[in-house]
Formats: C-alpha cells, structure tokens, sequence
C-alpha cells in the first residue's frame, strides 16, 4: 500500500510537467486529475503508458467555414508516457506526448504532434531547486486560426523553492520560451512566421502557504516581455500579479484556480494597453465514483495574427460532466463559451472584430474495466463575429473514442 501511494505521487508530479505546458506561461506546474494507468517498472524507472483512440467520426466542418462547409470522416490515436527517475536527492521526470490526427478526404488536414518534457526537482531539504526543458510541435486549430499550420514551442525554466516555515515557502523562477510557425504556410494571406514568430522571458517569484495536505495558496507576480522577430508593433512588456489556490491530487476537486490583475503595455506608441482582471482555472471533479468532471478557461491578453489587430481579449470556459447512472454506462454533458475582443492599431482599448464562440453536447460513457472507456458523444460548435462572412460558422461532431489510463 505505501508502495503504491508513493507511485502515485511520482505519478502525479510527472503529469503536472505535462499539464504545465498548457497552462499560463511560467507558472509552477499546476494539479491535474492523477491518471489511473499500469505502471511498468525498467529497473529504478517506472514508466506509466496510456493510449486513446478519440475523436472517430464525422466532422460536418473540417475548415470551419461559413460558406461552402466540407465534411469528412476522421479519427485522432494519442499515446502518452510518464518516466520517472530518482537521482541523488532528486527525481527526474519524463513526459512524452503523441497525437495523430486523421482524415479520410482532406488529406491536408492530417497532422503529427508532439510535446516532449524533462525535469529534475530536489525533493529533500530547505532549499529544493528545480530546472526543466521542453519542445512541442503543434499542427492544430485554434479559435482565432483555423487552418492547421505546424508551430514549434522550445521553453527553459529554473527556478527554486526555499522552506521559510513548515507550511510556508518562498518561490522564484526565470522562464524562456521560443515560438516560430512555418514560414512557408499562411492564412488568409498573412504569414503566420512573420506575424507570431517571438520570444517571451518571464521572471517571477511568490510565496506559497499549505493550509491542508491538499490545498495551498500561492501569491505570485511575474513580469513578462515579449519581442517578436518580424513585427515589433507586437512588442509588449507585463506585470502579472494573480494569486491561486492550488488542490493536490487526493482532494475531491483538484487543479487550481488564478485570479488578478495584468498591467499589459504594448511598446507600440498607437496601440492601446490593458490594465484589467485575468483569470485561469484548470480543475477536476472526482466524488467516489459516481460523478467526474473538468472545468477549463481564464481570461487573458493574447497575440493574434492580424497585422492590423495585434492581440485580442480571450475570456471563456469550458466543461465537462460524468454521472454514473448505472452499472457500467455514465452520462456525459459538455459545454464551453469563449470570446475573443481584438485591439485595432489607433483604436480604443479592445474595439476592433469581436467574435462568440459557443459548443454544446453530450453523450453516453461506458466503463469496461477500470482502466478503459468508451465514449459516445454528439456536439455542436457555432461561431459568430462581426465579420460575418469570412469569420461565421456552424459545425457539428458526431464521435467515439476508447481510453486505456483514466483520470
């Protein structure tokens, strides 16, 4: 039993490496869901495989596109694998993410992504430094771009974490991180390379608080600069300050939410800065083994790839419900809502194309065996913009998908 629940803590470090690279830039890496996967031991490295076969079936707008809406048949294969090494007073940890995704018709469509991690952390002491490198490659849609054009992301981040008191801390980190698109596709005629290739360094430090074994209170403030190669009228420099609670894995609810205030200052004297609130959540819901779910959204300055509207205010969230209603067979309803507000170069604060995003479906989920589940889902997503023609669309889904390693 010790053996086991020492795994798990492994286990749950290594899937916040992975976690992190989604979330809000230069954070420490936030709590997922612990999966619920075998674990392979290769000597002192245990491994921790998981596969799913998801998203097969019709896309009835594989373009999203308002006018001559094209549909086909697709399918998406997602391996994962956690590593985990402990080294001299540390452990190393290893993420490794796959994703192909697959159409019948639209071949160019089709697209190969990967996320690789590495990390060391000192787990013992009073000071517990930490360092971690990743590359990601992404060929995906997004809610202001909608063709998949391949992007690469390479971050660095060292950082340390010193014990000030048994349930009090004091953190700092630096963070790097590179982005450049191919220069070689656009959309709608803009060059997503000359547009979004950049560099952000972020540098920040915080305090931690434990309250519980499973919850604590971290404040942070982080100053942020971002230089783009090609378009300088993007340059930006930030001051972020937005305290979190975080839930650790064993809770009921675990993730963390982050909410505060962003002093966002384009270097660009035409351009219109944002002094606001900014919000992240990324949370999930586990009561026994009767209801699951996940909360995702924030609201946050972003970059976009129009010349003439250099960034946008993206506020959204997004759900997902489980109930088990009998035996095997779970409920399954979704939702999300997002909104994108983009800022004209000599215009107000955020005037410029605004654009609702909204998805609703659900399903029905069956749970063979503990570690493997199927899904069958129906949803549809609706985008409306004030540039109707090139920006509108109606799409629907009709899917199922089969998960080997639950969370």
């Amino acid at each position: 039993m010790r053996s086991s629940c020492h795994r798990r803590h492994l286990l749950f470090a290594a899937v916040c490496v992975l976690a992190s690279a989604t979330g809000l830039r230069a954070q420490a890496p936030p709590a997922p869901i612990l999966p619920s996967t075998k674990i392979v031991q290769a000597g002192p490295v245990s491994l921790y495989p998981s596969i799913s076969l998801h998203d097969v079936g019709t896309d009835s707008n594989v373009y999203n596109d308002g006018i001559t809406p094209r549909e086909d048949f697709t399918y998406s294969v997602m391996p994962r694998l956690f590593a985990v090494l402990p080294i001299g007073n540390g452990r190393f940890f290893g993420t490794g993410t796959g994703d192909f995704v697959y159409f019948r018709t639209y071949k160019d469509q089709q697209s190969l992504n990967g996320f690789f991690e590495g990390r060391y952390d000192f787990v013992d002491g009073i000071i517990r430094p930490f360092a971690s490198i990743s590359y990601g490659t992404q060929e995906r849609q997004t809610l202001e771009i909608d063709e998949r054009i391949r992007q690469d992301r390479t971050a660095l981040t060292l950082g340390s974490e010193i014990d000030i008191a048994s349930k009090t801390s004091l953190m700092g980190w630096v963070h790097r991180e590179k982005t450049a698109w191919d220069p070689n596709e656009a959309y709608l005629g803009v060059s997503l390379a000359e547009q979004l290739d950049s560099t952000t360094d972020i540098a920040a430090a915080g305090a931690r608080i434990r309250l519980t074994p499973f919850t604590s209170v971290v404040a942070v403030a982080e100053i942020q600069r971002d230089r783009f190669e090609s378009s300088s009228e993007k340059d930006a420099d930030s001051l972020r300050v937005a305290p979190y609670v975080e839930f650790d894995n064993g809770a009921a609810i675990v993730g963390r939410v982050r909410a505060g205030y962003r002093a966002f200052r384009p270097v660009h004297s035409g351009l219109a800065g944002y002094d606001g609130p900014v919000a992240s959540v990324a949370l999930g819901l586990r009561i026994l083994d009767r209801l699951r779910g996940r909360v995702d959204g924030g609201r946050d300055v972003r970059f976009s790839y129009d010349p003439l509207q250099p960034f946008y205010l993206e506020t959204g969230v997004l759900f997902e419900i489980r109930h088990r209603v009998a035996g095997p067979f779970e409920l399954i309803g979704m939702g999300e809502r997002w909104q994108l507000r983009h800022q004209r170069i000599g215009g107000t604060s955020f005037d410029g194309r605004r654009e609702n995003t909204n998805v609703i479906g659900g399903g029905i989920g069956i749970r063979v065996r503990e570690q493997v589940e199927l899904s069958f889902t129906v949803d549809r997503r609706e985008r409306t913009s004030s540039d109707p023609l090139l920006r509108g669309y109606e799409r629907q889904r009709i899917l199922a998908s089969v998960t080997y390693g639950l969370s």
